[in-house]
């Protein structure tokens, strides 16, 4: 029994590995070689840009993809894909990127089909500081008969760091909200600032003390 085995097995020996050989081949054109759409979500990232410079407008967070290529091809993507824009380009204080397969590093054989946003305006400035006034918040409403005499804030202003289209036309920092339900005459406070936006960054006090003065009607 063994022995038609093996004589089985070596008759036309080189005739049937090369014909699995060839049918290796073909399965994997037809698993891995077989074109296919997948959407995926990228970031933008912007390196290198000018010292002293900064982006002064909201960029998307998320951009949709849809690329097409083989199974096999597909898989070398690293799950984190980003379009890259290099900083140094940015010379002009506005400008339109156009996204394409030029800001992406893609395996070969992957091609883009579609990218939303396609268009994204980007917007640099100087970096400036500057100091703010800050502005108590209050909420709610004092206890009957009373009202809100005199307001103290230490301290009054707040260095402020970011790109001068935005702290450029700051008027105030405002506080977090305070409830005026729970005030007590001359109590001092420690509030927390409000952040204006992202792109603006509070130097050294992100809290300031105030105290409130209350009269009676």
């Amino acid at each position: 029994m063994w022995k038609y085995i093996e004589n089985l097995i070596k008759k036309n020996f080189w005739l049937k590995l090369f014909s699995l050989f060839f049918a290796v081949i073909i399965w994997a054109y037809v698993v891995g070689g077989t074109k296919r759409d997948a959407v995926y979500t990228a970031g933008l990232v912007i390196k290198n840009l000018p010292k002293g410079y900064a982006v002064s407008n909201a960029i998307p967070l998320k951009i949709h993809l849809k690329l097409r290529g083989s199974r096999i091809a597909l898989m070398k993507l690293n799950k984190k894909i980003f379009f890259i824009i290099n900083g140094n380009s940015l010379l002009t204080k506005k400008n339109t990127i156009v996204l394409n397969s030029t800001y992406l590093n893609l395996p070969n054989g992957v091609k883009i089909i579609s990218i939303s946003p396609r268009i994204v305006p980007i917007i640099i400035s100087r970096i400036i500081t500057r100091y703010i006034k800050v502005l108590p918040v209050t909420a709610g409403s004092l206890p009957k008969g009373y009202f809100l005499k005199k307001v103290n804030v230490f301290p009054q202003y707040v260095k402020v760091k970011g790109p001068r289209d935005i702290v450029g036309h700051l008027s105030v920092i405002t506080t977090m909200k305070i409830d005026l339900n729970n005030i007590k005459n001359n109590k001092l406070l420690t509030i927390s600032l409000r952040k204006p936006t992202k792109l603006v960054k509070i130097l050294y006090n992100r809290k300031v003390n105030v105290n409130m003065e209350l009269g009676r009607r």
